[in-house]
């Protein structure tokens, strides 16, 4: 079975992460919530390209476009 590992390069930002990366990094966000965002950004026209499965089990999340989602959420929950 293959596993990707993150690998942290020197004086670089990661921009693409993967599942178990964006719940380190967002701590406190649970795998059921982050695979119904996932769905949600899949779904909006404004956020599907920041969400790439290039196998039907390996998907990568854009760092920025996950935060712009999440403002956009946030907007949407303060009107």
């Amino acid at each position: 079975m293959y596993e990707n590992k993150y690998v942290p390069v020197d004086n670089a930002l990661a921009e693409w992460e993967d599942k178990k990366s964006i719940l380190v990094r967002w701590e406190g966000l649970n795998p059921y919530t982050l695979n119904r965002w996932i769905s949600e950004m899949r779904n909006h026209k404004q956020f599907r390209d920041y969400v790439i499965n290039p196998t039907h089990k390996l998907v990568f999340i854009n760092l920025e476009g996950f935060e712009e989602f999440l403002r956009w959420k946030q907007k949407g929950a303060v009107k």
